[in-house]
């Protein structure tokens, strides 16, 4: 299931609806990157779309330009995976433990201000105190009664506020080299060898096609990720998809997050930035203490551990760490770690919680 959408406006046909949304999103965009702001082709087309889907303009997106985008995003964290970094990997054992038991706190403390604060029902409290994957969520628990707006509200909220939060404050504190600034290099050239072009785009459609036939969480990135880490580890091509189509990637991505918004109203927003901004808070918060933590008993940087533990979507922390020149491959390995542990234990858990619609399970009062 997927975030509301608008209903089709019957005046314009939908590749005219697809081409304003990512009209508005490109100059959005556009002014994010001419003021600065990190990240900005993709928070500028958040928040240009956003306004409009809450005033009730159609601003659809296409799924499938998505996926192929997000899988774009994948190739790129896969060219991390060389051959020294795959001999590293033992050395993320004890990271990568810490990210479970991070999900294990702010899912606590998430469960707290969902019911409380919130007063969101128990099912509905039990999702939206998850720590995603987001896609997986909204599908997951309708199945077990929550309720797909507010889900909707709160975590496209919190993803929201962490993509315009965290690349500001990452600029800030510097990636472990002194302060840092986004690469602001705009070149739109589409200059690859036709080879790398050939191999990357294999492996972009084979990905996500094949990794969403044999479930693999998150496929549309995880899919194209694994094979072109596969193909750059043995050295079959060393090149990246062209700048230009990230930027598209960012257009494209930014303004798929204006669908949790749809006709929504200000009352509506403002209980999803209360909830959303307070797991927001939460989340940040008690990932700076681990990254702080990693820092100094691991010697991992703390930009790169604040960036693979916050859960503000794995494609989208995969591209922050690619801009600002991260280890994509350390993040993007916690951050599938940190979606496979949601996916494996929250249907195993929530019975326990709640009752799944239609079982034998009484719901807890």
């Amino acid at each position: 299931m997927l975030p509301t959408k608008a209903p089709t406006d019957p005046t314009m046909p939908q590749f005219l609806l697809y081409f304003r949304t990512l009209t508005i999103g490109a100059l959005g965009g556009l002014v994010g990157y001419l003021f600065h702001f990190p990240l900005g082709w993709l928070v500028g087309a958040m928040l240009s779309t956003i306004p409009c889907a809450m005033a009730g303009v159609r601003v659809p997106t296409h799924w499938g330009l998505r996926s192929m985008m997000i899988g774009t995003i994948g190739l790129m964290a896969g060219a991390a995976f060389t051959p020294d970094v795959v001999s590293r990997a033992g050395e993320w054992a004890f990271s990568l433990a810490g990210v479970a038991v991070y999900c294990v706190i702010i899912t606590a403390i998430g469960l707290f201000i969902c019911l409380k604060v919130g007063r969101l029902d128990r099912a509905t409290a039990a999702f939206s105190a998850a720590p995603g994957g987001l896609s997986e969520i909204l599908v997951l628990g309708p199945s077990y009664g929550a309720d797909v707006r507010s889900l909707s509200l709160v975590h496209g909220m919190r993803l929201t506020v962490i993509l315009v939060i965290v690349p500001f404050v990452i600029v800030w504190v510097g990636t472990g080299n002194g302060p840092t600034q986004m690469n602001r290099t705009l070149d739109l050239s589409l200059a690859m060898p036709l080879k790398d072009y050939a191999i990357l785009g294999a492996c972009l459609i084979v990905g996500v096609i094949g990794g969403k036939k044999i479930r693999l969480p998150g496929s549309h990135l995880t899919g194209p990720l694994i094979l072109s880490a596969i193909v750059h580890y043995f050295g079959l091509t060393h090149s990246s998809p062209p700048q230009l189509i990230v930027v598209v990637a960012q257009i494209v991505i930014g303004t798929s997050v204006a669908q949790f918004f749809n006709n929504t109203t200000l009352r509506q927003v403002l209980g999803g930035l209360v909830v959303g901004g307070g797991l927001t808070v939460v989340n940040l918060g008690v990932a700076a203490l681990f990254a702080l933590a990693f820092q100094t008993w691991l010697g991992i940087p703390f930009a790169a551990g604040l960036i693979a533990l916050v859960p503000g979507g794995l494609p989208e922390m995969s591209l922050i760490s690619i801009a600002l020149g991260l280890d994509a491959a350390f993040v993007s390995l916690h951050h599938l770690f940190r979606v496979v542990l949601v996916l494996v234990f929250l249907p195993l858990l929530v019975p326990l919680w709640i009752s799944k619609p239609g079982s034998s399970i009484e719901t807890k009062s």
